[in-house]
């Protein structure tokens, strides 16, 4: 008779399983980031000998226990701050031997065969830098070209780091790590050139949502990925869940926000000023309709105007902020203030041709609708707008959520020194919970994994077989 030890043997010499890599014939899921928490995502997907990680990002509050304003680790000395208080997970065969020089980690060749990037948020790629320059990266055409234009304008604040191979993909170009198979399907978010994953693993598929809604002008996306997510027949849906804890607010869509900023414009009897995110095409698309329909001009700055026209090439319903006269491009004063074209980096001089000052609104503030951000306000004192209106029609969090007091005291301030009206015209980029419900239901895998929420819990109400993911732990399927 066999002992159990003896028994083991046994299976082990007919090839059941393999004494030195037996972890690694589990397909496992392990989640450093976006478990429990919004943003973050870094989840690390093993199947046999594949590693392979679905985003690198860094989550919202990163660091606030420590670090505020001025106070930040430096990226460029490495990871020793960042280990110190725990940050980034201590993962060996990871990181690049420039970023591990002043830790205890030691440096050693990666064992990872991909990182695969949903979409460009930086709570999706924010930590690429940290990753050895060896590991390839896969990410949309989309991504890359917004990842590229954030450099060139912001060099020190937006970085991806440095690496060997960027492999792109477009919506269903399967490609292959390993034995796993990936399919990208695109999907609708508040960023172009968003993806969700469909991924062929010895357990079964894995389906990965990345961030998604069905509320916008390009809804079909994001339901031709519920269709093929569903007929994949998933053993597991990974999904995030920003808003499962909303419940009962209306879900605006793209389009109401649109009528809303026109509503708002056609009302205003001065200047209207507009905050939205660079990143938000469809936002923009939005305001420019709305300006539009009320005979005034979209000013924008120059570094809008550049993202404006480098994404024409991958979405070409975008205007061209070069030649379009219902747009107009704002040029602060500079230097010289005069105005001239030696006072602007040059490529910010393509745009002179279709120039607008402070000095030219002011004579008739009537005429324009002007996007303006937090950092440009000092140009309200130049503009001195009489009967203007403000519209925030950015994220939701910003004015309702906790750690925005100080930004926030300074919009108040800043409006109400000039008298300016304040309204919100805003929707999420993400899923509501309604929508959440059906996507999970639509969808129905064997197991349901969520991610990129706080209240993971909720999940349970929508689904009989639901793993709650911790940070740091390894989920075996």
């Amino acid at each position: 008779m066999f002992s159990h030890f003896s028994y083991l043997l046994e299976f082990y010499a007919l090839g059941f399983f393999n004494l030195k890599n037996d972890c690694l014939l589990m397909v496992s899921l392990t989640f450093y980031g976006g478990a429990g928490e919004i943003g973050g995502n870094k989840i690390l997907l093993q199947d046999k000998t594949a590693k392979i990680y679905l985003d690198f990002g860094q989550e919202f509050n990163f660091g606030e226990d420590y670090f505020y304003e001025y106070l930040q680790p430096r990226q460029a000395n490495g990871l020793e701050v960042y280990f110190e208080f725990g940050l980034l997970p201590e993962v060996p065969k990871l990181y690049s031997k420039k970023m591990l020089e002043r830790t205890k980690l030691k440096y050693q060749k990666p064992d990872i065969d991909a990182v695969i990037l949903t979409h460009v948020h930086s709570d999706h790629i924010g930590h690429l830098p940290f990753l050895d320059e060896g590991i390839p990266l896969y990410m949309g055409h989309g991504t890359h070209k917004l990842t590229e234009i954030y450099h060139k304008l912001y060099p020190s604040f937006s970085n991806i780091g440095t690496h060997e191979k960027i492999n792109h993909f477009s919506s269903g170009e399967k490609f292959k790590i390993k034995h796993l198979e990936v399919e990208p399907i695109h999907v609708e978010h508040s960023a172009p050139g968003a993806y969700g994953f469909i991924i062929k693993t010895s357990k079964g598929n894995i389906v990965y949502t990345g961030d998604f809604r069905i509320h916008g002008p390009r809804a079909d996306m994001t339901e031709e990925f519920i269709k093929k997510a569903k007929e994949a027949k998933p053993y597991a849906l990974i999904c995030e869940g920003t808003r499962m804890e909303s419940e009962g607010e209306h879900n605006f869509t793209e389009k109401e926000v649109e009528e809303r900023v026109s509503g708002i414009v056609s009302e205003s009897r001065g200047l209207v000023f507009g905050y939205f995110s660079m990143s938000n095409i469809d936002r923009f698309m939005s305001f420019y309709n709305a300006a539009l329909e009320n005979k005034r001009k979209l000013v924008i700055d120059t570094r809008l105007a550049y993202v404006i026209q480098q994404m024409r090439e991958k979405i070409p319903v975008l205007p061209d902020p070069i030649k379009d006269r219902n747009i107009r491009v704002y040029y602060r004063l500079a230097k010289s203030c005069t105005f001239a074209e030696k006072d602007y980096s040059v490529w910010e001089r393509d745009f002179m041709g279709n120039m607008v000052t402070f000095e030219e609104i002011k004579k008739n503030p009537e005429e324009y609708l002007m996007h303006l951000n937090f950092n440009r306000l000092i140009e309200l004192v130049y503009l001195q707008p009489k009967d203007a209106d403000f519209i925030y029609s950015s994220s939701e969090h910003f004015l309702e959520g906790e750690g925005n007091e100080e930004e926030k005291k300074r919009w108040v301030a800043w409006m109400k020194h000039f008298g300016i009206k304040f309204h919100k015209a805003h929707c999420s980029g993400h899923a509501s919970k309604q929508d959440l419900e059906y996507v999970i239901k639509e969808i129905n895998p064997e197991v349901l994994i969520p991610v990129h929420t706080n209240v993971p819990e909720e999940f349970k109400k929508f689904h009989s077989n639901v793993l709650i993911p911790k940070k740091g732990e390894r989920l075996e399927l």
